[in-house]
């Protein structure tokens, strides 16, 4: 969750990067917590799937990350044509990362109420 936030934060403070020091600094922490997030992505899996559906679970994860991948620099360049810079797209790519940190702050109060529906 933590990766989530930082990465998310990270991508939008690039445009605010005005200093090529600054700048070596904000993608220096941005690689650290995207390796740190793929790093603890087969854990997750594992985690959720079990060992017998680990390796399909990764390969459907890398599978939907190579779409916003694969898309989200068209999409950039379309706004910067328009707009006639790249902050924009900057500030949109940190938005889903930062929700998506939000959405796994619930899981576990999401996990306890399963266990106590169980019981």
């Amino acid at each position: 969750v933590a990766s989530f936030f930082f990465i998310g934060l990270m991508s939008m403070m690039i445009p605010l990067c005005h200093v090529f020091g600054a700048l070596i600094a904000v993608c220096l922490f941005m690689g650290l917590f995207d390796g740190c997030f793929i790093c603890i992505m087969a854990p997750i899996a594992f985690e959720l799937v079990g060992a017998q559906d680990v390796s399909q679970a990764i390969g459907f994860l890398l599978g939907l990350m190579s779409v916003p991948m694969t898309v989200g620099p068209p999409i950039a360049g379309l706004l910067r044509d328009k707009l006639g810079t790249y902050d924009v797209a900057f500030y949109l790519a940190g938005v889903p990362p930062l929700i998506g940190g939000a959405i796994l702050c619930f899981i576990p109060w999401v996990h306890e109420r399963q266990k106590l529906k169980e019981r």
